[in-house]
């Protein structure tokens, strides 16, 4: 199993790229790698259509059951952050199989050799440092989201006197039946497990590839500042091959900015419809699970422990997308502060013209847009704090 894990790696770039993330979304059918048999891409293709086909289900269960409860004493607002987050799963899943082609090529066609493999130590520790940086996000993220799963199965096998499932939803049948009970239950466990997996796969893909943006612009301000002490020797000896080379290596370097930016823009162009549909679903689920542990009346602890796990997961959702956007547009910005750091009296009055374009384009820095108008940015994950809070005091006083 090792060896069959090492060999995807090795032979595909994207699970190169993001190999817990790729390797996930493998494992639930959303992704597959090129290079298996036709034969082999059937069968994916065949398991992931019968996942989401159950997926759909149970959100239609959930959702008829949530209706249904208007009015009623079964009507509980946190059922409405189960529908959504299982409805956006099954959406973000469905998203990334039918763009699947068009991401790999994209992928492919940035993440070459020279992005992908660094040219010098100072390159390989800022690698090391934002696969790391990766990793630790994604462990955290994981274990948030893996939380919900674990306490809301956990939480039916804890009331003794009632039948109760990991979430409310309408069925067709009588689920006090020994039999029927415990299908639906692992029917719910199984493809809960199969949304927060396609939410935290989806999520740290693209999480992922902010950080992968933000390495490129590091990596960038090193070979500017690295240019100093590169070209000296070269124009020491005043010879046309050394202005030329001068020229040359400057000229590299700013096509490798261009190419950050095209990178940059076309990453939000594909991801475009999940981060418009992260906004609409971050509002009311963070606004519908503070309010959910405002006003818990329980015995359970698990429950609560449960709604927790809901709220920190909402809050994470969007706030490591907003977080690493801030960061890419802070960072293009600081591209300029690496031609300050050199010493432009030792480069030719035509490279000193070339950094003009550099820092032409750092005065207009990479911004990631949420529909077009909404930037992906710390500021915009402010406005979305407030705005859910000043839901929660409205929800609250309609409610009291």
């Amino acid at each position: 199993m090792h060896s069959l894990v090492r060999d995807i790696i090795i032979q595909n770039v994207e699970y190169e790229i993001l190999p817990y993330q790729f390797l996930l979304l493998t494992f639930w059918g959303i992704w597959y790698p090129q290079n298996w048999s036709l034969w082999a891409v059937n069968i994916q293709k065949s398991y992931f259509v019968f996942i989401s086909f159950f997926d759909i289900i149970i959100c239609t269960e959930m959702l008829i059951f949530f209706i249904n409860s208007f009015g009623t004493s079964n009507f509980k607002l946190i059922n409405f952050f189960f529908v959504s987050a299982n409805i956006t799963g099954v959406y973000k899943a469905i998203k990334i199989m039918l763009n699947r082609k068009m991401i790999r090529e994209f992928l492919l066609t940035y993440f070459d050799a020279d992005w992908r493999t660094p040219k010098d130590k100072i390159e390989q520790k800022i690698q090391d440092d934002i696969n790391a940086k990766i990793k630790r996000v994604t462990l955290i993220y994981s274990i948030s989201m893996l939380g919900i799963v674990l306490m809301k199965a956990m939480s039916p096998l804890t009331g003794f006197n009632s039948v109760s499932l990991p979430v409310e939803a309408w069925y067709p049948y009588k689920v006090e039946k020994t039999s029927w009970y415990w299908l639906t239950y692992l029917h719910q466990c199984i493809l809960g497990s199969s949304a927060v997996c396609a939410h935290i796969g989806i999520d740290t893909l693209f999480m992922g590839l902010l950080l992968k943006t933000s390495y490129q612009l590091e990596v960038l301000k090193h070979r500017l500042r690295s240019l100093n002490i590169s070209l000296l020797s070269l124009n020491r000896k005043g010879s046309k091959l050394s202005i030329e080379n001068e020229k040359m290596l400057i000229i590299e370097c700013i096509k490798y900015h261009q190419r950050i930016y095209s990178f940059g823009k076309k990453l939000n162009d594909k991801f475009q419809d999940i981060l418009i549909i992260l906004v609409l679903s971050s509002l009311p689920n963070i606004c519908i699970n503070i309010y959910t542990l405002s006003t818990y009346t329980g015995r359970t602890k698990i429950d609560i422990i449960a709604t927790l796990f809901c709220t920190t997961s909402a809050f994470m959702q969007f706030c490591i997308a907003c977080w690493f956007g801030n960061e890419i547009t802070w960072n293009s910005i600081n591209v300029r502060d690496a031609l300050y750091d050199l010493d432009w009296t030792v480069f030719n009055l035509d490279s000193q013209k070339l950094f003009i374009f550099i820092m032409t384009r750092s005065m207009r820095p990479m911004q990631f847009k949420i529909g077009y108008l909404l930037s992906l940015n710390l500021d915009s994950f402010i406005k979305i704090i407030k705005a859910s809070y000043s839901s929660f005091n409205i929800l609250q006083q309609t409610t009291h």
